[in-house]
């Protein structure tokens, strides 16, 4: 329903066609703009890129530390972390599970920022306690929790940096990225404690910090086992809890010794789509410039709610954070669960939603499969109502409230939303019938914000009341950005409008890559930081991502292919989940490997009489079941895929269309079939392409044989 006012109208002419001036050229002197368009910065502040939270009455706040200390200082008595309290059987000694098989969770214990305030300067001081010294590097290993931002705040406290791991890394990764960034302390929850038993002895860690139990949250199963504690000792590595760190530093009261600008704050390490991840060095000057665009871009305050959700081991999710501290917001920590983060919104009720386009795209589906299974008379409703608002969106005029209280009002309820306010989408572009359909069915601003690790998040964000989009708006106050000629792949600053690889300058941009030095120097050329990205100025003043240097191909044909354009573009199909699309330089064909929308094609199967399983959705019984019966109809499930396919196709060039594809019917309890386990996906959802070519590669050259391609005698693949 929601493709249906799309299909009509053309996104793309009304941003070319857009008058408003969202940023202007500015040129230095001495500069060459040969090859490059003239740098562009932000229209609302073109001065200067350093802006700084409470620039006018306190001086600005030049890092993390003090941003945080804003927080304190203006809102003491504001409520900041939130945890959901776990419901236990006292009988039992076990937490009460809900009508999904998971432990219940009962309504959020908040800690005030005074509070917090004092745990931080503890677990700073008891850090010490523990041998850690100025500037050493703390691990933390762990889903988003409270615990998670108080131990990264303590080691502000005491000039350490933190090192952050994703919480669904394997093993491999995480000794990995212990032993590159000299990691002696981690911290970390129960399950992480017992990963790293597995390899400890391949690290050289001194200390590992367990999230242990408090009383404020009722996690009991949360205390440490006798029997990991002493696997430990026995390793010679001291296993303590969070909460005997935080008492050992409250009695010793070790005085806090804050950083500098210049002091690094966090080395983050890439998601590593293709191969070893890489530690980007951000230094606090560099978060605390990227925050204080928040006052231009994102207003924010004391009244706003955040629900955190996305990785903390992501920059995105860790800018949105100190944004909300420096504000006297509060924020939320959801389960730790994907499959309870609605009932978390629902709970939290947040003011400003943030998230990625592959967790939207799942609500767009969601919702649009609810409305297809409705009857005639709500279908023609929701349809009539949602191309009602969107032709208002289009024109910058006020919503149709009678449609809102009918039929949007409700949906955003039934998600938790109905206090949103705003909502941020980020790390990969997002499409602009997803955007309008956000900005519909929330009653919310949406902004698109565009950056990078090595940007701290912040390169550009599209305005609260633009109403075009397809953009990633101007360059946001901290940073400049210019183009730059690719010819190789005919995109050009000379072009109508200008076109090339987005460059960032500015005191964003971090350090560069720790113990990398080569890579830092391909990575930042004469101060400009290379984002490999491609990009457009629109007539507007606004950036589009249109390419990527890395993800294009030439084929045998000639002609460029943009995988993630076409990726992009087929994802509004129906009955896609995931794809990744695959084209050979030596041969004229595009092809894709296909995770099916599981959902749409057990309704499918259910038409034909094939689905007999009773079993919840995404239940190890589901999950067979639904292998089985990829496996077992494989042709009529691809010939309904790739109808459901071609509905885009007019959105392509011919080159450009899928001419056949590969059905992956294994998938895991989120309904992916490229997942971080198999190496196919990154934390941020980013697909792997090497990996996922060599995973594939054996049926990618069975089909183009298939198709006419077949590989010649002798034939060395990428990837085998």
């Amino acid at each position: 329903m929601g493709s249906s006012s799309s299909k009509a109208f053309d996104y793309d002419a009304q941003l070319l066609n857009d008058k408003n001036e969202y940023s202007i050229e500015y040129k230095t002197e001495g500069e060459d703009y040969k090859g490059c368009t003239v740098p562009r910065r932000n229209a609302k502040k073109p001065e200067g890129m350093n802006s700084l939270m409470y620039e006018d009455e306190d001086g600005g706040c030049k890092t993390v530390w003090e941003l945080f200390q804003a927080g304190v200082k203006k809102f003491p008595d504001n409520e900041l972390f939130g945890t959901r309290v776990y419901e236990l059987d006292e009988k039992k000694s076990e937490y009460v599970k809900n009508d999904k098989g998971f432990p219940n969770r009962k309504k959020y214990f908040w800690e005030t920022y005074t509070q917090t305030n004092e745990i931080v300067a503890g677990l700073g001081s008891g850090l010490l306690e523990l041998g850690a010294k100025q500037g050493d590097n703390i691990g933390i290993f762990a889903n988003n929790r409270a615990e998670w931002m108080q131990a990264s705040l303590a080691t502000y406290s005491q000039n350490m940096r933190t090192v952050s791991l994703y919480a669904t890394l394997g093993n491999d990764a995480v000794e990995y990225i212990c032993g590159h960034a000299e990691t002696k302390v981690v911290f970390t929850e129960k399950a992480g404690a017992k990963a790293i038993l597995k390899i400890l002895d391949k690290m050289k860690l001194t200390t590992v910090v367990q999230f242990d139990y408090n009383a404020n949250y009722g996690n009991v199963l949360d205390k440490i086992d006798e029997e990991d504690k002493k696997k430990y000792e026995e390793a010679g590595v001291k296993l303590v809890g969070f909460s005997e760190v935080l008492e050992m530093g409250r009695k010793a009261a070790n005085p806090v010794n804050p950083p500098t600008a210049d002091d690094l704050c966090y080395i983050m390490y890439t998601s590593g789509t293709t191969g070893k991840p890489k530690g980007a060095m951000l230094s606090h000057g560099n978060l605390a410039s990227a925050v204080g665009v928040t006052p231009v871009c994102i207003p924010m305050s004391d009244k706003d709610v955040h629900l955190s959700y996305l990785p903390l081991a992501h920059i995105f999710e860790t800018l949105v954070e100190v944004g909300m501290m420096a504000n006297g917001a509060k924020i939320g920590y959801y389960q730790g669960n994907v499959k309870m983060l609605t009932m978390d919104m629902q709970e939290v009720k947040p003011t400003i939603l943030c998230g990625v386009p592959r967790v939207f795209s799942r609500m767009y589906s969601q919702v649009f499969a609810k409305v297809a299974e409705a009857n005639c008379i709500k279908q023609w409703a929701f349809k009539k109502g949602y191309n009602t608002q969107a032709a208002l969106l289009r024109l910058g005029k006020p919503r149709d409230q009678s449609w809102d209280k009918k039929i949007f009002s409700k949906l955003a309820a039934k998600l938790g939303l109905q206090r949103c306010r705003m909502v941020v989408t980020g790390a990969a572009p997002c499409p602009p019938y997803l955007m309008e359909f956000l900005k519909i069915a929330f009653s919310a601003k949406v902004v698109q914000g565009y950056g990078m690790t090595e940007s701290a998040a912040c390169t550009s964000l599209s305005g609260l009341d633009d109403v075009c989009v397809g953009h990633v708006g101007p360059p946001v106050p901290a940073c400049e950005v210019k183009l730059v000629d690719i010819p190789e792949m005919n995109y050009l600053s000379t072009d109508k409008p200008p076109r090339g690889e987005i460059q960032v300058r500015g005191p964003a941009v971090f350090k560069g890559y720790f113990k990398a030095k080569e890579k830092t120097e391909e990575t930042i050329v004469d101060g400009w930081l290379c984002t490999g990205d491609v990009g457009r100025w629109n007539p507007n003043g606004t950036l589009s991502i249109i390419d990527r240097k890395k993800n294009i191909f030439k084929m045998a044909n000639g002609e460029y292919i943009a995988a993630e354009k076409i990726e992009n573009v087929y994802a509004k199909a129906p009955m896609i989940g995931q794809m990744w699309v695959y084209g050979n330089s030596f041969r004229n064909t595009v092809l894709a490997v296909v995770v099916p929308n599981a959902e749409a094609v057990v309704n499918f199967a259910k038409d034909k009489g094939w689905w007999k399983c009773e079993a919840a959705l995404a239940t190890p019984e589901f999950l067979e079941a639904f292998a089985k019966l990829c496996e077992e109809k494989a042709d009529e499930i691809k010939k309904a895929v790739q109808a459901s396919m071609a509905t885009q196709n007019q959105k392509l060039k011919k080159f450009e269309y899928v001419k056949d594809i590969l059905i992956e019917g294994q998938i895991d309890n989120m309904l992916n079939g490229f997942t971080e386990q198999n190496e196919c996906l990154t934390p941020t959802f980013k697909l792997r392409r090497p990996f996922l070519l060599k995973r594939y590669v054996k049926q990618l050259k069975e089909l183009y044989t298939v198709n006419g391609e077949p590989p010649q005698e002798n034939e060395k693949w990428p990837g085998e």
